[in-house]
């Protein structure tokens, strides 16, 4: 058939699609000047700048050295939160009280726009223990309550590598700093400022979870090409965890299943003939998704008493650590302690006190503090009820057969 409109028609048409074009394009430049803050790093900005209030010398001898050095180029920083945001205006405005700074409405100016972005760049996560499967649970020993972001002075200088060789960890908001490998004398000391099972991607999602005015190369450079540059974050995030773990166990196992192979490309005929979103197609799975997906599995399988399967699926998320995490990483601790669990709850003694050494020998790596160490930070994690065998340990009961005084 013949098209209804003319030639004209047609010409105001692309017009048209040239002014929406150039809309965007402004939109996308105004976002550029904009610097959003999350709520947070806002709170830890007011608290900064009241410090500064009370010790001045904080801001002249330690926080005005830290990157970013300049303020002509940075762009506006704006929070998320209202209320936040007006409320450091106001600590900002309350430095005028101060001698050092009363006089000086450049330098006021300057910590303004440079405090923010001093926090937005050199900022670290704080958590306790947070590669225990209780951490998120307050009520069975978690220590999410103390969780928080904090700006360390010396710290602030780590750049970030790919390839970490010094791994961080904390008590409350004391922050240890800790190599995980041999370092020869002269070579920089790297922290990762990314989770340890991101760093794995490739350079340019990596450089995309980063967010910082650097990108992150790979010894090969020119990974990632056709990658979407769009990627958040992994697909199965917390509250995506959370969603399959509320399920009936029973649903949760072919649904993680599905999710498994779809992670991998290797959907089957059941798969292809659901109804599957169009933005569910066009997914970007990240390595970690298998990875979480498998633990879940893992769980799942204990819950229904199939230990067995359970402890296959162990060994792949083991498997994953070893290979993907970096050495030494806290992120495997976990995983070796319930192999070992598991292995204990079929007979499988040899097997189990091999990954419990395993899981202690890494965690002395990292933590230090030997065996009684060990059995302090885990105690609460193996009063877990993870898994229905009989024969299954828990409490002390486990830490006395596994990793005993």
């Amino acid at each position: 058939e013949e098209d209804d409109f003319d030639d004209d028609d047609d010409d105001d048409f692309e017009e048209d699609k040239e002014q929406e074009k150039q809309l965007s394009k402004e939109e996308d430049d105004d976002e550029d000047d904009l610097m959003k803050s999350n709520r947070r790093n806002g709170v830890l900005s007011i608290k900064l700048a009241k410090a500064i209030k009370k010790d001045p010398s904080l801001w002249f001898n330690q926080i005005s050295l830290l990157f970013p050095r300049e303020k002509d180029s940075l762009p506006t920083w704006f929070c998320e939160h209202a209320e936040t945001g007006m409320e450091f205006e106001r600590s900002i405005n309350d430095l005028k009280e101060i001698n050092e700074f009363c006089e000086k409405k450049t330098l006021i100016e300057e910590i303004r726009q440079r405090l923010p972005f001093i926090v937005r760049y050199n900022c670290l996560s704080v958590e306790t223990a947070p590669e225990l499967f209780v951490y998120p649970n307050q009520e069975k020993g978690g220590q999410v309550s103390l969780s928080a972001t904090a700006l360390y002075n010396e710290p602030s200088y780590f750049n970030h590598s790919h390839k970490p060789n010094v791994s961080r960890w904390s008590i409350g908001d004391i922050m240890f700093f800790v190599t995980n490998q041999d370092v020869k004398a002269g070579r920089e000391l790297c922290i990762s400022y990314i989770e340890s099972e991101l760093l794995c991607e490739s350079a340019r999602i990596r450089s995309n979870l980063l967010e910082m005015d650097f990108e992150d190369v790979d010894d090969n450079d020119g990974s990632g090409e056709g990658e979407n540059d769009e990627t958040d974050g992994p697909v199965i995030s917390l509250d995506v965890q959370d969603e399959l773990l509320d399920m009936y166990p029973l649903d949760r196992l072919d649904e993680i299943n599905r999710l498994i192979r779809q992670s991998r490309g290797d959907s089957n005929e059941e798969d292809i003939d659901m109804d599957v979103d169009e933005e569910e197609e066009d997914i970007f799975w990240f390595q970690c998704d298998t990875y979480r997906l498998e633990i879940l599995l893992a769980l799942t399988y204990e819950s229904l008493g199939q230990s067995s399967k359970a402890l296959k699926e162990w060994k792949k998320c083991i498997e994953f650590a070893e290979k993907k995490l970096p050495p030494a990483d806290e992120g495997s601790i976990p995983l070796y302690v319930q192999a070992a669990l598991c292995a204990a709850s079929i007979g499988q003694e040899s097997a189990a006190k091999h990954y419990a050494d395993i899981a202690l020998k890494n965690h002395d790596l990292i933590f230090g503090g030997g065996v009684n160490f060990f059995r302090k930070r885990y105690s609460e994690e193996m009063e877990l009820e993870l898994r229905s065998s009989s024969k299954a340990l828990l409490g002390q009961a486990a830490l006395d057969a596994l990793w005993p005084v």
